[in-house]
């Protein structure tokens, strides 16, 4: 039972795996120059082992609980003097359970993730157009350094 329950510790350690892979560019005019801004966005899949094997005759509580996080990556550019870097993050933009050793459902739960696919795509959309405030003040600052400098 000791090593069972060892096995069970191991393996509720949280494992990531990329599942989809998102785009988007924005180009925002601006006294300065366009700002250009690529956003690439992937999602991370963690998984945590709960429950236990059951004993003959007894049913098993083996579970594999799953959450998506969503990471944006900006990098923008301001006319031909100024670029941009910036890491968005989201946690837990879907999440799930399935029975069984998470092991043995890697591919179920991709497929999951892949079924929310527009929900998550609407949540990148929505951290782009919270950015988007953040990527004005950059290009509106570095204007003020230009001018003064």
């Amino acid at each position: 039972m000791k090593k069972l329950s060892f096995a069970g510790l191991m393996l509720s350690a949280s494992l990531a795996s990329p599942a989809v892979a998102l785009e988007h560019e924005v180009v925002i005019d601006h006294a300065s120059g366009p700002i250009a801004a690529d956003y690439k966005g992937s999602v991370a899949v963690e998984t945590r082992q709960v429950g236990s094997a059951g004993v003959a005759g007894r049913s098993s509580t083996l579970r594999c609980n799953w959450t998506a996080s969503l990471k944006v990556e900006r990098i923008a550019t301001v006319g031909d003097t100024m670029q941009s870097r910036r890491v968005l993050t989201r946690n837990d933009v879907a999440s799930g359970s399935r029975p069984g050793w998470c092991q043995t459902q890697t591919k179920a739960i991709d497929r999951l993730v892949e079924t929310r696919r527009e929900r998550i795509r609407t949540v990148m959309l929505a951290v782009i157009e919270q950015d988007r405030a953040e990527l004005v003040a950059e290009a509106e600052s570095a204007l003020d350094i230009r001018r003064d400098g």
